[in-house]
């Protein structure tokens, strides 16, 4: 990997443009609205031959600083100093890490039905859908699209992405296709009307990293702002998940959820523990 990366920040109206870092390149995107959202600005920046000059390269959104607490220049330092990882990528949301079997089992609580639609997208796209329920370790976890790689992580990745979308459309049951698309996904109305597909293309980058990227080297840069936020019952209960991934141990996962249950009924309330919480805590947990 070459040690000069470009990021491109994306943005999405001019009142965004002062809230950039300065380290990153602008790249406004307001006259390029897609359902695959960030993963549309990648496909743009290679289909008009932007990244050919740059084989390190990600495009980041205006809000990358604000959610990790990191600058640019530390983020382009730490990719310099590292030329052999194919890709580096953060994941702002560290305690997601802490309470969750998997990033797929966040979104069943964020997205209405996310579980299903996500089911049926990886089966029909020819993946593993025991993934929706694999104990992902906070090594392998990732929520958005912040990642920065070169020509090995960027030219496998991306047929990857592109592939499963194509698939999964021409293959998936016609009702949970046609909600796949529908803004169900944002109920909240905290995501601009987003369907489901940006929040399955976040995730998808996981099952990527164990499946077609597995063979890529890969660097993981901690949130310093996720990370400062995060509470020692949550570092116990991440560390707690990590090492029963390592070691496979039933003894550590059932000690894992049982604290993890005792934190959700002290911080959320009995509707949602028993809309969410007893599904999570019914559910087979993969290894």
């Amino acid at each position: 990997m070459t040690h000069h990366p470009q990021i491109w920040q994306i943005l999405f109206n001019q009142d965004q443009r002062a809230r950039l870092d300065t380290a990153f390149t602008p790249l406004d995107n307001s006259q390029y609205p897609a359902e695959t959202q960030e993963f549309a600005v990648f496909q743009r920046l290679v289909g008009s031959g932007a990244t050919a000059q740059f084989p390190v390269w990600g495009a980041l959104s205006w809000r990358f600083g604000e959610k990790t607490g990191m600058s640019g220049h530390n983020l382009i330092s730490v990719v310099q100093q590292s030329p052999d990882v194919d890709v580096f990528y953060m994941n702002p949301f560290p305690h997601i890490e802490a309470l969750f079997v998997s990033p797929w089992w966040h979104g069943e609580v964020a997205h209405p039905e996310f579980l299903d639609v996500s089911s049926a997208f990886l089966g029909a796209a020819g993946l593993d859908g025991s993934d929706l329920h694999r104990l992902t370790a906070a090594r392998d976890f990732s929520m958005c699209n912040y990642f920065v790689g070169g020509p090995r992580f960027w030219q496998s990745y991306l047929p990857f992405v592109e592939q499963a979308l194509q698939r999964a459309d021409l293959h998936m049951p016609p009702d949970l296709r046609d909600k796949m698309h529908s803004v169900d996904a944002d109920w909240r109305k905290l995501h601009h009307a987003s369907t489901y597909i940006p929040f399955i293309l976040e995730r998808l980058f996981t099952v990527f990293l164990h499946t077609q990227g597995r063979h890529l080297k890969v660097q993981k840069i901690p949130s310093p702002l996720g990370e400062a936020n995060m509470s020692e019952t949550l570092r116990d209960l991440r560390n707690m998940k990590d090492v029963a991934v390592l070691t496979r141990s039933t003894k550590v996962l059932d000690m894992w959820q049982e604290k993890r249950a005792t934190y959700f009924r002290q911080t959320s309330n009995a509707a949602w523990c028993d809309r969410y919480l007893e599904p999570m805590l019914a559910a087979p947990v993969q290894w």
